[in-house]
């Protein structure tokens, strides 16, 4: 299935020619869940990253819809 994936802080940097306003056009096997997404992205756990799905923060073995909106935040650490 087909997701468009935005990210966010320096996870963008990561991926050569990104562009904010198009984001990530990607596919992914159906049923799918955000581990399986940020695996295909090679985004590791240790970077802390929050995926959301259609403006709600998924847990790991959330499955993710067809055609979905998905955005990719990397949380922010310190004090």
């Amino acid at each position: 299935m087909k997701v468009t994936v935005r990210l966010y802080g320096t996870l963008r940097k990561r991926f050569s020619g990104y562009r904010a306003e198009q984001g990530l056009e990607i596919f992914i096997p159906d049923e799918a869940t955000a581990r399986d997404l940020l695996d295909h992205l090679k985004i590791m756990e240790s970077l802390g990253p929050v995926v959301a799905m259609e403006g709600r923060i998924m847990k790991p073995d959330d499955k993710i819809d067809q055609g979905a909106d998905i955005r990719i935040f990397q949380t922010v650490h310190g004090g």
